[in-house]
């Protein structure tokens, strides 16, 4: 009798320090009785997803990480910084409410195009969409009132959140219905 073993939703990220993930949440707090959005992503999940890989069997970490390291030999950290929030989707609808990232863009972009890649060989195809890297800080706006980029704003300059020096891409694993939601199976370093 062969034994089941339960898939994993998993996926590759970027992940931030705690001193980003203060500094968002101390964004989105105040404003969570005014933005009618009805997921609200917990502090501790914040991150900026590289591949989202799908369901696997966690039989397969292993020779995911094994592949990474592989993938990401010889790379090297990078500065990033979290500035400004938007959302993805119509102002009457939106579909996530995010956090803008920028800093060494080409370094990030080079680094998910190369994990993409890599990954084939695993036999993970790469999404046809374009890379938008972005912190998801909610999702499903629950009103149908229109969302306007001065709602999000305010008044004054753009927030920003803090800089840091990228020097990992973690494997998460998805817990539903766990808050926080997201699990580290697995943690690649770059090169200082």
């Amino acid at each position: 009798m062969s034994k089941i073993i339960d898939s994993w939703r998993v996926f590759i990220a970027v992940p931030l320090p705690k001193s980003i993930k203060e500094a968002l949440s101390a964004w989105t707090e105040p404003r969570k009785s005014d933005l009618a959005f009805s997921k609200w992503v917990h502090p501790s999940d914040y991150h900026i997803t590289v591949q989202f890989l799908g369901d696997i069997s966690p039989t397969r970490i292993n020779d995911l990480q094994a592949n990474l390291e592989s993938i990401t030999a010889g790379q090297k950290a990078f500065q990033l910084n979290a500035r400004k929030v938007g959302f993805f989707g119509r102002a009457s609808n939106p579909r996530v409410l995010w956090a803008g990232v920028e800093g060494d863009m080409e370094h990030l972009k080079s680094l998910q195009s190369a994990v993409a890649e890599g990954n084939r060989k695993l036999g993970f195809i790469p999404e046809d969409r374009p890379y938008s890297p972005h912190i998801t800080l909610a999702r499903k706006y629950a009103e149908d009132r229109r969302l306007s980029p001065e709602q999000l704003a305010g008044t004054g300059s753009p927030p920003e959140f803090g800089s840091w020096t990228a020097d990992a891409i973690v494997v998460y694993r998805t817990r539903m219905n766990k808050a926080p939601m997201y699990e580290e199976v697995g943690r690649i370093s770059l090169l200082s």
